[in-house]
Formats: structure tokens, sequence, C-alpha cells
């Protein structure tokens, strides 16, 4: 269809047919003229007859004219719903760009919420010293309202919003009922516990001159232990649709909103789970560059890198190293600074009795 229309466009600005109609319509009205001018400047000459033939001419040249003038009309009106078709083209997309920004603004206002809502949650670390781990636990809750509005220029949730009734309306135009605004109220308290710490049995060791390179020594998650958490009585755990006013709220029980509740709850269970594991992620960088930075205080030779995917040397697994006393001596104090680590722990809380 867009083919056609472009070809049709095409044809009917073609350069050589508007010239041709202004010629064609230039060439009648000069032969008007010459008609007109006969009976101006040779009345005398002309019989009645002559009168009727000129007539006629005029009508055949006023026809002869039309389709010219015609194809000049059509060619301007063609022009300008052309011009108003690119311009309609161009406010489409200049809505759907407006539209992305805004769903792409409300999300990462929704995850820097979620981010500062889990960052106050109390939280528990428990140096269980079980040769590399100790475990992390954090436990709140996470609150939100936010006008359903908000979501309309949102593509995972536009289409889920239900219009409002015919009847609430009808009561809202008769002033018989308060216009409310529609929000969606999350209130979820969330568990989150895991075991971090150093996998000794991923760290491998190689030599380079008067060094000793270490890799895969970091704190990292290795289990998630959240079921071991005994969610506390009389924990709240809503998500509502409600229509409020500056006097009064209800809340909406129709199941025409179950999906989209249920939609954002599995959003923000995802945005809040991103946000602690983005925590955890956080606390291991912060232990793991302490942890190194003991380590290299000791010996100064210790070398760290990330990866050794692109090293040419020749690598080997930690238990390996008991023939180098330089190794086992490492060793023994990432073991020996875990330990303090815990002990230091058990200190605290010992004290806080």
């Amino acid at each position: 269809m867009g083919l056609i229309f472009k070809k049709k466009t095409r044809q009917i600005l073609d350069r050589k047919k508007v010239v041709a109609s202004y010629f064609v319509l230039g060439v009648c009205i000069l032969l008007m003229a010459v008609n007109v001018g006969g009976f101006i400047f040779f009345p005398k000459l002309m019989a009645p007859l002559a009168i009727l033939i000129s007539n006629a001419i005029t009508l055949i040249l006023a026809i002869i004219a039309f389709r010219p003038i015609n194809a000049l009309v059509e060619n301007l009106l063609e022009k300008r719903q052309q011009e108003l078709l690119e311009q309609q083209q161009k406010e489409v997309e200049l809505e759907k760009k407006v539209g992305l920004l805004e769903s792409r603004n409300r999300e990462l206002e929704s995850r820097l919420d979620t981010r500062a809502q889990t960052e106050g949650m109390p939280a528990e670390i428990d140096f269980t010293f079980k040769l590399e781990q100790m475990e992390y636990a954090k436990k709140g809750y996470v609150v939100k309202e936010e006008p359903l509005e908000d979501f309309s220029s949102d593509d995972r949730y536009k289409s889920l919003i239900p219009d409002v009734s015919m009847w609430n309306k009808m009561l809202e135009t008769l002033m018989m009922k308060e216009k409310g605004v529609r929000k969606i109220l999350y209130i979820k308290k969330y568990y989150y516990k895991v075991s971090i710490g150093i996998d000794f049995s991923k760290i491998k060791f190689s030599f380079a001159d008067d060094q000793i390179f270490f890799s895969g020594v970091k704190f990292a998650k290795l289990h998630d232990i959240s079921s071991e958490l005994v969610p506390d009585k009389g924990d709240i755990d809503h998500c509502w649709i409600l229509n409020t006013t500056d006097n009064w709220a209800e809340i909406k029980h129709s199941a025409y909103y179950d999906l989209f509740k249920d939609t954002y709850t599995r959003m923000q269970d995802a945005e809040t789970r991103e946000s602690l594991e983005a925590e955890v992620e956080s606390l291991c960088g912060q232990y793991t560059s302490i942890f190194r930075r003991n380590i290299q205080s000791r010996f100064p030779q210790v070398a760290f890198v990330e990866s050794i995917e692109d090293s040419d040397r020749s690598w080997y697994a930690l238990r390996e190293g008991g023939s180098y006393r330089m190794v086992r001596d490492i060793a023994a104090n990432m073991l020996l600074l875990t330990n303090v680590m815990n002990e230091t722990k058990q200190i605290e809380e010992q004290a806080s009795l």
C-alpha cells in the first residue's frame, strides 16, 4: 500500500505534468483573450452567427482548461496531504519516544526507591566459621504507593489497567461521588539470607620472578539459605488497589485488577532481589579488598589477579602448594585471618548481651 501511494504521489507531482498543465491553461486563456478582443476591436465585423460561434468556442476552451486547472488543484492538495502525513508520522514517533522515556524513568525511580528501602533494612552478619564462609541475613519491609496513571506509558502495565466503570464515571459527572485517584499500595516483608566467603578450592597460584600470584581470592555468595529464616508472626503482605481522595480511601476488590497486581508483585520481587544481591556483591567487594590488603601487608611479594584465562603461566591449585613453604604460610594466614574475623564477631555478640 505504501509503495502504491508513493508511486501515485510521484506521478501527481511529476514536474513535466505540472508544466504541461500550466502550458495548456495559458493557451486556453490566450485564445479566450483573442476571442474577446475580436469583439472589442472589430464589433462591426462580427455577425450574430459569429457571436454564437464565439460563445461556443469560449465554452469549449473553458472545458479544455478545466482539466489542467483540476490537475493543478489536485497537485496542491496532494502536496498538503503529504505534508500532513509526514507531520503526523513525526508526532506519532515523538509520542512513542516520550512514552519510552517516561516508562524508563518510572522504572529507574522504582529501582532507586527499592534500593533505598533495602539499604535501610537492619542487617545481621553472622561470622559462622566453617573455614571459609560466613552468613549474611536481612529482613524488612518494602512499602510503595504509586498512582495507576504513572503506569499508563509503561508497556508492561498499561494494557493491564482496567478503565473506570461507566457507573462511577456517571456518578462523578453528576457530582454524586467525589472523583478519586486510583493507586496501588504494596507492602511486603522480605527475608534474605546467604552464606558468603572464599571458596578455597578455586584458589590457584603461580610464580613469576620474585612474586607469587593468586587468583580466586575473593569473597562471593556461596549459597542462598533464606529458607532458614522463620517469618515473624503478624507479618504484612498486601497488594491493594485504592481509590483515594483528600477525605476518604476505599479498597478496590474487583477481579479486573488481579493481573495488574500479579505483574506488579513479580516486578517488585525481582527488583528487591536484585537490590539485595547488589548489596551482597558490594559487601563481598569490601571484604575482598580488606582481606587482600591484610595478606599483602604480611607478604609484600603476593599479587592478586582477577582472571587467568589469558595467562601464559602455569597455575596450580592451592592444595598443591604443600611443597612450597611460602605458599603454605600464605594459605595458613588466609585461614587465620578468616578465623580472626569469626572470633571478632563472637566477641561483639557477647558484649551486646
